[in-house]
């Protein structure tokens, strides 16, 4: 436990930690996919740290942002942000290419604070910027060792995106959407679109990838997804599998 003194007054610092559980593997498993197809190498750990603690920064952030009553937010703050640049700067000033692509990054993440500024973080546009935003760590992850930013990242990224984007429609018409019948049929063509496009690619491995969201969908009754916390277990055995696919195939 740490405490702080607020005008003589000894305070209990509270620790902010992010609520959406499931942006979790949009954090992780782009990442790893970027160090996986780069080559793993002990930097990608260290940077990693970096990045997760970053990442947490974010809820105390959020949390003043949506209620600025809470001014007990910038004590978990900047030792977030701070054990974050510890790790991360030493690796940024010997490769600003990774400066460049946090750049590149950050005004996606401003609009996710204006949305949340302005009430309308569950709109679905909101989301797809938080997943391009996160999927994007895989392009650091890979620049990390590699001399510079090949095809093959952009490529991973964008099937990245694609995945978690079928995620979000699943998650969405389990909860927020589960009473919107048009909504359930739009998230239905793109979980099919997703495995059907890259099949006549003939990018079997991609198609297969996605073939296990399809699967879900479709056959796990959803009296078992009455509850996030199943739902959130369902997504990430699915973003596992998805990454297990994509690295399987790259080395294959």
């Amino acid at each position: 436990m740490i405490y702080y003194c607020v005008e003589k007054e000894v305070v209990t610092m509270k620790w902010y930690l992010p609520r959406e559980h499931g942006a979790w593997a949009m954090l992780i498993v782009p990442y790893w996919i970027g160090a996986a197809i780069s080559g793993l190498h002990w930097s990608h750990f260290v940077f990693f740290a970096g990045l997760f603690a970053a990442y947490f920064a974010q809820a105390p952030l959020l949390t003043y942002v949506r209620n600025p009553k809470h001014k007990d937010v910038w004590p978990s703050f900047f030792i977030y942000i701070g054990a974050g640049l510890l790790l991360t700067l030493p690796f940024i000033l010997s490769n600003p290419a990774l400066l460049l692509i946090g750049l590149a990054i950050l005004p996606l993440f401003l609009l996710n604070i204006y949305f949340a500024k302005t009430k309308r973080e569950r709109l679905f546009i909101n989301d797809l910027i938080a997943i391009i935003a996160l999927s994007s760590l895989l392009l650091m992850a890979y620049r990390l060792t590699e001399p510079a930013l090949q095809l093959e990242a952009f490529f991973y990224l964008f099937v990245t995106v694609l995945f978690f984007t079928a995620s979000v429609f699943h998650v969405k018409s389990l909860i927020r959407e589960k009473k919107n019948q048009a909504f359930h049929k739009k998230s239905l063509i793109y979980h099919s679109l997703v495995v059907a496009v890259p099949l006549l690619m003939q990018l079997f491995f991609v198609s297969a990838a996605f073939l296990v969201s399809l699967l879900k969908t479709l056959f796990v009754p959803k009296k078992y997804l009455r509850r996030p916390m199943h739902i959130g277990i369902v997504e990430i055995v699915n973003s596992a599998l998805f990454f297990i696919i994509i690295v399987g195939a790259y080395y294959m």
